[in-house]
């Protein structure tokens, strides 16, 4: 009897010790100045363990709170504005685009045609004020025209059309409708439209002094909406701009004579210019 009661507690110790050499872990040794004893986990076991690790983590989900770094755009306050402004100024310059049409059977008497009305018409500009540099032809074509016929029910061709448009730049304004008038007597028989505009060196100096009202104006709301607010505006941290030109022009065909025959005098008068200027700004909130 005695021999069976030594025999349980020795069989559950032992079965202990097998069970904890299975999960591999480490035994310390007792007594001093001994190694611990470390006995190895089987391989389906670590196989086990690692799975359910990995399935743990992706479980968190979006439980799961992410830290953003110090420096992050996301710990950022900031305030949105934008300013625009919009500036006036009388033209400086004025374009001028005018045609010279031909039209006959044969394409090279067509062409000859234009290259003689064509030449009047430059003599003409340049006699009235426009300097030659000022003077380009901005398209040259020719093309077979077609007319439809009734009675043959087809379109039929009735020649060749030459036509040559001329840009003329023209610095003094108030000879702009003379220009028109000597261009279409000498020869123009179309003149599409009249734009103005400014030199390049003033087109400059007025953005640059738009950009800077609309930076100003765009501070002064963002202080404004900051003060509302009971905030304070911080240091810019971004900015962007944009701008448009906007130029008065005349789209219409001048090259017209009012009923007695005679050329009506043109009258011309030119619009301001505008140019508008706008900038986005994000300040940061302090």
């Amino acid at each position: 009897m005695a021999e069976k009661n030594i025999i349980l507690p020795v069989s559950i110790i032992a079965a202990a010790l097998i069970i904890v050499a299975g999960f591999g872990f480490l035994i310390p040794n007792q007594s001093a100045g001994q190694e611990p004893i470390v006995v190895q986990i089987p391989d389906y076991l670590e196989k086990t363990i690692s799975i359910q690790s990995e399935s743990s983590l992706s479980n968190l989900g979006e439980g799961v709170v992410s830290f953003a770094e110090a420096d992050s755009d996301e710990s950022l306050r900031l305030i949105s504005v934008s300013g625009t402004v919009t500036k006036t100024a009388s033209p400086e310059l004025a374009y001028i685009t005018l045609s010279i049409e031909t039209l006959d059977k044969s394409a090279s008497k067509s062409q000859n045609d234009n290259a003689v009305q064509a030449n009047q018409v430059m003599v003409a500009l340049k006699n009235a004020g426009i300097a030659e540099d000022d003077l380009e032809t901005s398209s040259y074509n020719v093309r077979e025209e077609f007319e439809w016929n009734e009675s043959m029910r087809k379109s039929v061709s009735v020649g060749y059309k030459t036509t040559n448009t001329i840009r003329a730049t023209v610095r003094d304004l108030e000879n702009v409708g003379n220009v028109i008038d000597v261009a279409v007597t000498a020869g123009a028989n179309s003149i599409s439209g009249v734009s103005f505009a400014l030199t390049k060196e003033t087109q400059s100096e007025l953005k640059t002094i738009a950009l800077k009202d609309a930076s100003e104006n765009a501070r002064i709301k963002a202080q404004s909406i900051a003060s509302g607010l009971g905030i304070g505006v911080g240091q810019v941290y971004s900015a962007s701009e944009s701008s448009s030109y906007s130029t008065p022009s005349y789209a219409r065909n001048y090259a017209m004579e009012d009923a007695g025959g005679q050329s009506a005098p043109t009258p011309i008068t030119p619009g301001d210019i505008e140019f508008s200027a706008t900038v986005s700004v994000q300040f940061e909130i302090q």
